[in-house]
C-alpha cells in the first residue's frame, strides 16, 4: 500500500529562523509556526487554540527562508513531517517530531509599517530557486509558484485568510 506524508500551514514565525551548516557543509535554518484553529463553543463564545510547529529546512531553501522571513512573518508552507531521536542532557535519548520544508510561497500582509513587497520578492525568490539544481524546479513550475502566491485552492489569499 502506498503512503502519503504531507504538511501544509499557513501560520506566522514565531521567531527570527536560526541558520546553521550540516556536517556535510549546506546550510539549514530552523524556526517554528504558529498556527490559530478558531471555533464558538456550545455558548457561542469565540474560541482560538494556538498550535506551533517546529520546522528545518535545508540546503537553498533554508538559506531563502533565513534571509527573507523574521519573527511575525506570514508564511504558507509545505513539506513532510520527521521524527528523530538525539541524546539530551544527561544522556537521556529524546525524541522530536518536526515538518521537513520542502516548499514556501509569501503571503501577503500590511501591518502598520511592516509592507512586503511581494513582487520584488517572488522575483529574487524565484532566480536563486532556479540556479539551485537540488530544488529541481522547471520555468513552467516556479512561474505556477509565483501565479498562487495570490490565490490559495481557487480563493483570492485576502478571502481566506483574516489580516
Amino acid at each position: 500500500m502506498r503512503s502519503f506524508n504531507k504538511v501544509m500551514l499557513l501560520g506566522n514565525i514565531t521567531a527570527d529562523p536560526v541558520s546553521k551548516a550540516t556536517k556535510t557543509g549546506s546550510g539549514m535554518a530552523n524556526f517554528s509556526i504558529a498556527t490559530n484553529r478558531d471555533w464558538k463553543d456550545k455558548e457561542g463564545k469565540a474560541i482560538t487554540e494556538t498550535h506551533f510547529h517546529k520546522v528545518v529546512a535545508f540546503g537553498k531553501l533554508g538559506e531563502i527562508i533565513s534571509t527573507y522571513f523574521k519573527k511575525g512573518s506570514p508564511i504558507l508552507l509545505s513539506g513532510r513531517l520527521s521524527t528523530r531521536s538525539y541524546a539530551g542532557k544527561e544522556g537521556k535519548v529524546r525524541s522530536i517530531t518536526e515538518v521537513v520544508a520542502e516548499d514556501f510561497n509569501f503571503v501577503p500582509f500590511n501591518k502598520g509599517s511592516r509592507k512586503t513587497d511581494l513582487s520584488e520578492q517572488s522575483e529574487q525568490i524565484a532566480n536563486e530557486k532556479s540556479d539551485d539544481s537540488s530544488l529541481e524546479a522547471s520555468e513552467s513550475e516556479l512561474a505556477e509558484d509565483l501565479a498562487r502566491k495570490y490565490s490559495f485552492n481557487g480563493a483570492k489569499l485576502e478571502e481566506v485568510v483574516d489580516y
